[in-house]
């Protein structure tokens, strides 16, 4: 878009759209992670897991 000279304002709109989708399916991805993964290594006695999770949601809040 930016090579074809396409309005600024377009290229921003295009750019908020991909930031939502890319942000919705870290979303989507995080929560199987904790239905799935986590749910396994606390089964397991693996509490380390927490602070796996504490990291992410600390990259997710950035």
């Amino acid at each position: 878009m930016i090579n074809d000279d396409i309005y600024c304002r377009d290229v921003l709109i295009q750019l908020s759209a991909i930031e939502n989708s890319i942000r919705s399916l870290s979303n989507h991805i995080l929560e199987n992670h904790l239905y799935t993964c986590v749910i396994k290594d606390l089964e397991k006695g693996n509490l380390e897991v927490i602070d796996e999770l504490i990291n992410l949601f600390k990259k997710f809040n950035n």
